[in-house]
């Protein structure tokens, strides 16, 4: 809700398990929710701290973030884990290798396997701003040389295969070979024939059948089908001009799309080397220390910071380049740049971690307060009890509490930080453009206002579905819990009767019953059988504090009685929560088992059409085998937000099965 950084990476392999700190104030000791079994068997004990330090030293103070990456392979076991033995541990480059295949590149295992031989158990990246030009950012990759022999090789073959776009400087001792990747075009004679101009989208299309073919079940080819044409070499275009690469005397290779960036380096490292007063570097920041001392840090596959001061200059030198004004609320220059300030005004710092437990993939990013604020007063008030009423199986929920907070904390808050005027004056103009403004019916003081207590809408399979004449498998509903009953009431009623006579032709209001609760439906004439009505909406009161809205009134059975099971019991969705901290602001949940095979289905029936126009397409394809198998290790995915005295805190999880 509040601005945030969180940054999510997918990884297949598991660390040691290990304790989960949960947010606490700077000046207090984290505090643990629980801890984990400890193994019987020795298991590796992770140094990526005290490495992730060793390289902070090695870079120029004033580096926007910094970004970890363990690539030691015992990080990446999962056979020390009992629920999934019988796993064939998996090395971070077979995984990087898999995931280039997947995506349509060429396997580059070999290069990948000659690159793991000499470099370290960890890659750093870094930003830093051009010092000249605060609109550009230098992005800079950073990894330890343990073999020079090895890695002197791997540098001739790299220049070998682009002798003719390189070009070799010595800065301070220190060789640097600069790339130039924005003039790839060669130099024809005069007299040559001009190559015949491929469409600009052949390049799209090849990824996009190789991806799609990972998908796709491919059917064996008959004896009388003519051999394809063999798919042409694409090359990754990462956007950069230059790619500049080094090796600092300590034996540090620096890879970085700026040959200035590399020289802050070399001059940090002789400083440091040479002088007895240390230059100060990013390991001397207070801040990125106070992540990096996280317990977290060490567990991480995964873990980063980052200073929003750097971040705000940076954005707002882009400043220059937009409009004075603009027709999108909150994004005129002068918006942008208030947005800006109060956001560095409001935060100092962020940091993310990413690490696996025996249960999958868990993430968390924490944005840092600039001043410790007073702790919130104790909430009494009972949390979660919409869980219950939910039905067990879903695709997905959104659960939160107190709608009427938290529109006023955005009303409050697009004062201060313009760019939120979006959601708030999107909204006001939206209800009347959709309803139309005779309507007399005002959302915030007529809906919003009595919206105080939880709230959840969920999406879920039903035969009951308004849709299932369509094929679709998909219902909705949301659950209100209010203090204010009766303005609810009057609410619904001046909707209703406005609707009545807005769609007096067609629309057709009823009572339907549904074990204990009255429900208003709203009805249209059914096409297929004359004389019948068909339920599109129906609202009612679960109980004296708790209004029920359905995509028809048949879909509210689904939650009168209590569901048996439950969401509250679903063993998926208590594994997603179980180290969720609290208290929170509620829970976005999406069941990636049950969504997943829907979702690929869907995205490849999409792009079929426009990937070959021959006739030889399948009528119906089939998932490949590959993402079958993937997706049946899906389990439960959840986001949650919380805040504590010195940080707003979001922490991800996905469930993974054996």
């Amino acid at each position: 809700m509040k601005t945030l950084f969180a940054t999510i990476l997918a990884v297949t392999a598991s660390t040691s398990v290990g304790t989960l700190a949960i947010a606490s104030p700077a000046n207090e000791p984290l505090r643990y929710l629980s801890a984990l079994p400890v193994q019987a068997n020795p298991v590796y004990v992770s140094t990526f701290t005290t490495r992730s330090l060793n390289i902070a030293k090695q870079i120029p103070n004033e580096a926007i973030g910094l970004l970890m990456l363990d690539i030691d392979p015992r990080s990446w076991r999962m056979s020390n884990q009992p629920q999934l033995s019988g796993y064939t541990p998996i090395s971070p480059i077979t995984a990087l290798d898999k995931l280039l295949t997947f995506l349509g590149q060429t396997s580059e295992s070999a290069l990948l396997k000659d690159v793991q031989s000499c470099l370290g158990s960890e890659v750093a990246l870094t930003l830093l701003l051009e010092p000249t030009d605060k609109k550009e950012l230098m992005f800079v990759a950073m990894l330890p040389v343990v073999d020079d022999q090895q890695f002197d090789i791997l540098i001739k073959k790299f220049k070998s295969r682009n002798l003719s776009k390189l070009t070799e400087t010595v800065y301070q001792g220190v060789q640097i070979l600069e790339l130039d990747l924005k003039n790839k075009a060669e130099v024809k004679p005069e007299n040559s024939k001009p190559e015949q101009v491929k469409p600009e989208t052949s390049k799209k299309s090849h990824i996009s059948k190789s991806l799609l073919s990972r998908f796709k079940h491919t059917q064996p080819s008959t004896p009388n089908e003519p051999e394809k044409e063999p798919e042409e070499s694409i090359s990754t275009d990462l956007g950069f001009k230059y790619i500049a690469i080094a090796k600092l005397p300590n034996g540090m290779a620096i890879i970085a799309d700026n040959r200035q960036a590399i020289k802050m380096m070399i001059d940090l490292n002789l400083a440091n080397v040479s002088s007895e007063a240390k230059s100060p570097s990013f390991a001397d920041n207070q801040l990125f220390l106070r992540s990096l001392n996280n317990p977290l840090w060490n567990r991480s596959l995964i873990a980063g910071y980052g200073d929003f001061k750097g971040l705000t200059q940076f954005a707002e030198s882009l400043a220059e380049d937009l409009p004075e004004t603009s027709e999108i609320p909150g994004f005129s220059r002068a918006e942008y740049i208030q947005s800006l300030k109060y956001s560095l005004s409001q935060y100092n710092s962020f940091d993310l971690f990413t690490w696996i437990t025996p249960k999958g993939l868990r993430s968390q990013s924490n944005n840092y307060f600039s001043e410790v604020r007073s702790p919130s007063p104790k909430d009494t008030e009972t949390r979660d009890r919409l869980l219950a009423y939910l039905p067990a199986n879903i695709y997905g929920a959104v659960t939160s509490r107190n709608l009427n907070r938290q529109w006023q904390w955005f009303v409050d808050e697009s004062k201060q930080q313009p760019t939120y005027k979006i959601f708030v004056e999107g909204l006001r103009t939206f209800v009347p453009m959709i309803l139309g403004s005779e309507s007399g019916i005002d959302i915030e003081k007529d809906f919003i206002s009595w919206m105080d207590g939880e709230y959840a809408f969920v999406a879920f399979p039903s035969d009951r579905s308004v849709f299932k004449s369509i094929g679709v498998n998909l219902t909705m509903g949301m659950l209100i819990r209010t203090s204010k009953p009766d303005a609810a009431n009057a609410s619904l009623d001046k909707l209703t009767k406005y609707l009545v006579n807005l769609g007096k032709d067609v629309l057709q209001v009823k009572k339907r019953q549904v074990g204990t609760t009255l429900l208003t439906s709203f009805e249209f004439p059914d096409g297929q059988e004359q004389g019948k009505t068909q339920s599109l909406f129906a609202y009612g009161w679960r109980d004296r504090q708790t209004l029920m809205l359905t995509l028809g009134s048949d879909t509210a059975a689904e939650f009168i009685p209590i569901p048996k099971p439950s969401l509250a019991d679903s063993a998926m969705f208590r594994d997603a929560i179980s180290e969720m901290p609290q208290p929170n602001f509620g829970y976005f949940y999406l069941d990636a088992n049950t969504i997943g095979k829907p979702l690929s289905e869907l995205i490849l029936s999409g792009l079929i059409p426009s990937l070959d126009d021959s006739a030889n397409q399948p009528a119906n394809p089939e998932l490949s085998s590959t993402i079958k198998k993937a997706i049946d290790k899906l389990g439960g995915l959840i986001f949650v937000y919380s805040e504590t005295s010195d940080r707003f805190q979001a922490d991800f999880f996905l469930g993974l099965k054996p």
